[in-house]
């Protein structure tokens, strides 16, 4: 309330204080009462702990402003009332605080005192232990996890802007090292080691501050030697402020990411194994201070956590996956079919319980994605699509898919992708080609289209021509053309597959266009029917619910990971009452969610009705060998938290309440799915690939 009130009384009085400074007795009348006898007492600490107490007081005044440092906030008291300050720089030093006292009417007198002051370390021995060790110790970016860089507004307290995933950043920020260190006099000392290349990622508002004649990119950051500009050792001190809170100060120095330019972080995780800061910057192009958040580990520690200690240990359930054949009844039942089109996710999988989706053999649990485009159903080509005159005469090849692939945007549940020509033969040789995958549960208009640089001169030249090929005849094929701007232009023409499984040339009479701005293409195969129950991707996806549910615990699964652009397996939990209370409100944690476009980066979540879907509160890490090895994936379950961890260390915590749907029975499921919102595109040359489990095992 005190620094709200600043605001205010400044925002109020900053046009008042010049009037009253000229000393006019009119003036003062209007203004009401005149301060006066300002008294000023202090009390400087005499520990080092550059603790400064101020209590102003004056005849008329109702409140005073205190101001410690031109740089920080001033604080605002009332009659009777205390200011209290520390100040962090190291060593002997004057500073100047000025005490301004407010009447009624805005009236004021200031008065500014000196003050002596000397600051030693302050700093709590188990603090100093975590973060200089023995004398020194050396930290580097916790790479690995998920969030270790990010950034957000200054008035939070999370990276709501960005948030990096593992190992996503420039190299040049990873090889840098912080060091800390302390010797036997008590100097404490700074380091940061830019690596061999020397340079630093340098925030690309801050680019010109060191090269005034660069042209940075909006929003790109640069790698840069600012060695000769900025300041790479000086001392540091870490101190507990007043408000709880507690500041790392690295002098004129910085920690490894050129943002934040005051030198000063605040600590918002210390451990033997993390260091967590948040810093304020003031970006140097005037733009709006923002607050960064940057997460350390101690150099050789790839981890980025601490290790798991459950207070579970007594074993209640497990499948160790013994006995060959079917997983076992007592313990698993099947979800079946595509869940009308995907599950709610898009998916493009269709489940079974087939033995060669999902099997017990040589004591794993094996669960296997597969294409399923059996004689090539739902899955069509095409290529050279070229326009025509009225005589039928070439006027070129809009798009033959040899040069750089579009960019196409799929719908209704189908995809298209670039490849290797499958059939090179016919009337088409040629090494590339498009190609259409209409799985089962797609709409009757399923499609992909494009965009073309060049509008296409229709009706001007009437005809298009394309090649395809398709696995039935007597399939209808759509071509329809769009103004990218204007949805309402445009144009549909059919032509109808006359072959089966051989390229053809279709021909699409567009003489009675209208004269638009054509320049997108859309091509739907078998119009009209929607995807063939022989295309697409066959899977599995197993449940423990109704047989095995368990409230808090800990689940440790051991697994390896099937690979494969598309491919999304998952070992997760669903509350047992989501029939009658739906998802989101039922309540979901996902143990561990991979997807193969993301290779052995793993993901861990919750869903609840305020944090779902692309909401949920989700970590992650870097798994290096997820595919070619079996890793532990654990769950720690409690009334007050959710960790997740992984070969041991945790990687991600999020709170528990009574007001979130945690507290109840969940069940299991191991799934793998294909595509999706979060599986994303599909390798046009997957075939299939398994994600294996050694045991799921509860304790309690």
């Amino acid at each position: 309330m005190k620094k709200n009130f600043a605001t205010f009384i400044f925002s109020m009085m900053s046009i008042i204080a010049v009037v009253v400074s000229c000393k006019n007795d009119d003036d003062i009348m209007l203004q009401g009462t005149f301060p006066e006898n300002l008294v000023v007492d202090t009390n400087v600490s005499t520990d080092g702990s550059g603790v400064v107490e101020i209590t102003p007081s004056a005849n008329n005044a109702v409140t005073f402003i205190v101001s410690f440092e031109p740089d920080a906030a001033n604080v605002v008291v009332g009659r009777g009332e205390t200011a209290t300050y520390k100040y962090t720089m190291t060593g002997q030093s004057s500073y100047d605080i000025t005490v301004t006292a407010y009447s009624i009417g805005g009236g004021n007198i200031s008065s500014t005192i000196t003050i002596d002051l000397e600051v030693s370390p302050q700093i709590d021995p188990e603090v100093l232990q975590n973060l200089a060790g023995d004398g020194s110790k050396r930290w580097v970016w916790a790479r690995t996890t998920g969030g270790h860089f990010g950034v957000g507004p200054n008035t939070g307290d999370f990276p709501e802007f960005f948030s990096a995933t593992p190992n996503s950043l420039n190299p040049c920020l990873y090889d840098d090292v912080l060091v800390f260190s302390f010797d036997d006099n008590g100097t404490l000392t700074y380091t940061l080691d830019p690596g061999a290349d020397g340079q630093v990622f340098v925030n690309w508002t801050e680019v010109n501050r060191f090269f005034p004649e660069a042209s940075p990119e909006q929003f790109v950051d640069e790698c840069r030697d600012i060695s000769a500009q900025a300041s790479f050792q000086s001392e540091f001190n870490v101190t507990d402020n007043v408000d709880g809170t507690r500041t790392l100060s690295v002098g004129d120095s910085f920690l490894s990411y050129w943002a934040v330019i005051s030198g000063e972080y605040q600590i918002t995780e210390l451990t033997e194994n993390k260091l967590t800061v948040r810093g304020l910057s003031q970006p140097f192009n005037g733009d709006d201070p923002l607050a960064w958040y940057s997460t350390f580990v101690p150099e050789g520690d790839t981890s980025g956590g601490d290790p798991l200690v459950s207070v579970f240990s007594n074993l209640v359930w497990s499948d160790e996956f013994d006995a060959d054949g079917a997983p076992d009844p007592a313990n698993w039942t099947y979800d079946l079919g595509n869940g009308d089109n995907g599950w709610g996710n898009g998916e493009l999988q269709s489940y079974t319980d087939d033995a060669s989706n999902v099997i017990v053999e040589e004591g794993n649990l094996k669960i296997t994605a597969r294409a399923e485009a059996s004689n090539g159903q739902g899955i069509y080509y095409f290529d050279d699509l070229q326009l025509f005159d009225a005589g039928g005469v070439s006027q070129g090849v809009i798009q033959d898919f040899e040069g750089a692939a579009p960019a196409f945007t799929d719908f209704g549940g189908a995809f298209s992708a670039v490849i290797a020509n499958p059939d090179a033969s016919g009337v088409n040789t040629s090494a590339t080609v498009a190609q259409t995958t209409k799985p089962q549960g797609s709409e009757t208009f399923a499609a992909s289209f494009f965009d073309v640089s060049t509008a296409i001169a229709i009706p001007a030249n009437p005809q298009l021509r394309l090649k395809t090929w398709s696995p039935i005849a007597n399939a209808v094929v759509r071509i329809k053309l769009e103004d990218s701007t204007n949805g309402e232009n445009f144009v549909e023409v059919d032509a109808t597959t006359t072959v089966t499984g051989a390229w053809e040339e279709l021909t699409f009479d567009f003489s009675a266009a209208g004269a638009f701005n054509y320049d997108r293409v859309v091509i739907f195969f078998d119009f009209g029917n929607p995807g063939t129950a022989g295309a697409g991707f066959s899977s599995a996806r197993i449940k423990t619910e109704g047989l095995q549910e368990f409230t808090y615990g800990r689940v440790a699964a051991r697994a390896k990971l099937p690979t494969g652009g598309g491919t999304w397996p998952a070992i997760w939990m669903l509350g047992g009452d989501y029939l009658t209370n739906p998802w989101p409100a039922a309540g979901e944690m996902d143990i561990m969610e991979h997807v193969g476009n993301q290779q052995d980066i793993v993901f861990a979540s919750t869903h609840d009705p305020n944090n779902f879907g692309g909401n949920a509160r989700t970590g992650s890490t870097l798994v290096e060998g997820a595919s070619d090895e079996f890793h532990l994936y654990e769950m720690e379950w409690t009334e007050t938290e959710i960790k997740f961890a992984v070969d041991g260390i945790v990687y991600h915590t999020v709170s528990n309440d009574g007001t979130l749907p945690f507290n109840k029975d969940f069940f299991f499921i191991l799934n793998v799915a294909m595509g999706g919102n979060f599986g994303g595109t599909v390798d046009p040359s997957f075939t299939e690939s398994t994600m294996e489990i050694d045991y799921i095992r509860m304790y309690q």
